[in-house]
């Protein structure tokens, strides 16, 4: 039997939340003829292992494609896109697409910020963010909080095992806390959400939202002002 081939290194750590590597590493290019980033996106979802994931983010951040956002970019923490003049464009007529907003937002918070196409007929998330060597697939979604929250955020575990919601306006509370429990409970594979108030970020985890005393831990976060 043929021995399958793959453009991705597959790591052989014991599987675990994230692997992290060299920052050197995010800087080379890794040499493969025939393969897209459109296609390493179809690959990633046909993977089970932590290593595999964690590699074609690897092979896909590597690509020469990116090119830094500058002005929305800071001395720490950058924003990179794979079409940097259409942002260009987009952004010089005062409009700040939903999902800039949230990659702005995350920088800020510490994070570097891969923004991704939407290929046709091809599933895919909004982002690839990194943090201290780290790598996260990342879906965005901008709700009030209101009714479509419920909607969002099974949407969004369809694309990715973590979601970031930027919110406008002023969700209610009990709700909110209610539907992230709920979302958890349905989608097994959703690691974690991130929460933007404003421009503060709350990180709800798995065994965080599962835990019986979470609507009291969730108001306390949420009302904290740090």
């Amino acid at each position: 039997m043929k021995e399958e081939t793959t453009p991705y290194q597959i790591r052989t750590e014991i599987e675990c939340d994230v692997v992290c590597e060299p920052a050197s590493e995010y800087k080379r290019t890794i040499a493969y003829h025939g393969v897209t980033i459109t296609k390493a996106l179809q690959d990633y979802y046909t993977f089970t292992t932590n290593q595999e994931k964690v590699a074609v983010l690897k092979w896909i951040v590597a690509q020469q494609e990116f090119t830094e956002l500058q002005r929305y970019s800071t001395s720490e923490n950058k924003i990179f896109t794979l079409y940097a003049n259409q942002y260009d464009e987009i952004l010089k007529t005062g409009e700040t697409p939903n999902n800039m907003q949230i990659a702005q937002k995350f920088v800020s918070n510490g994070y570097d910020v891969y923004l991704l196409s939407n290929p046709k007929a091809t599933k895919s998330a909004d982002f690839i963010i990194r943090r201290r060597n780290c790598l996260y697939y990342v879906e965005g979604k901008t709700s009030t909080g209101g009714s479509a929250l419920a909607m969002r955020l099974s949407d969004g575990a369809k694309q990715a095992d973590r979601i970031a919601i930027n919110f406008i306006g002023n969700p209610q509370i009990n709700i909110l806390s209610a539907e992230i429990t709920n979302i958890f409970i349905h989608k097994v594979g959703l690691h974690s959400i991130y929460l933007f108030k404003k421009s503060r970020l709350i990180v709800i985890k798995r065994d965080m939202a599962l835990s019986k005393k979470f609507s009291d831990v969730f108001y306390n976060l949420w009302w904290c002002k740090k």
